[in-house]
């Protein structure tokens, strides 16, 4: 009879004992796994911080940080959204974000004024006559010297896989454009 209860008992603390074991073991690499997971979304988020300012006919203008990825129609809902007078036909809200990046939302008013006086009103040329190279199209930036359709085309592509320029001498990261290139057309370009 002692046989009949000892081996029974036997088979249960084996059970348990592994059992318990296996847990313990398992939640112990989950609970590393989540804390290494965790520590690294924390740095990878300091590390992705940009900083951008909105200014015009927003609710709360001003410089907001956000995170590099982040698109224009996040910094407006941060900005507090647009304004009844905003003017926002122009605005391309599905834009990513840059570092550095200044968005200037016009009045109606203001772009009306603005269009009237024949200053940039749906052109990227300036009254000064320089281009903005973050919003020329292919036919305006060939009307720089030393800029033909295969280049013009080359900066659209990187401005729209990289962002905007911050500056105009970010035009030499494009393809096919050197120091030489930027220097002679310096003058005629803008951000």
């Amino acid at each position: 009879m002692k046989i009949k209860y000892f081996i029974p008992v036997v088979l249960c603390i084996l059970c348990l004992s592994s059992c318990g074991t296996t847990s313990y073991l398992e939640s112990e690499s989950d609970a590393v796994k989540t804390e290494s997971i965790s520590s690294v979304s924390e740095e990878q988020k300091e590390s992705a911080q940009i900083f951008v300012q909105i200014e015009g006919a927003v609710e709360k203008p001003g410089v907001y940080q956000m995170s590099d990825g982040d698109r224009v129609f996040a910094l407006v809902e941060k900005a507090g959204g647009f304004r009844k007078d905003a003017y926002t036909a122009d605005i391309n809200q599905a834009e990513v974000l840059s570092d550095g990046q200044k968005l200037i939302v016009l009045t109606s008013k203001e772009q009306k004024a603005q269009q009237s006086a024949g200053s940039d009103g749906g052109s990227a040329q300036a009254s000064d006559g320089r281009i903005d190279i973050n919003k020329a199209g292919a036919e305006e930036l060939t009307t720089i010297s030393g800029i033909g359709p295969a280049r013009a085309e080359a900066i659209i592509a990187y401005r729209e896989q990289n962002g905007r320029f911050s500056k105009p001498d970010d035009i030499t990261k494009v393809s096919g454009i050197g120091e030489s290139t930027y220097s002679r057309i310096k003058d005629r370009i803008k951000v």
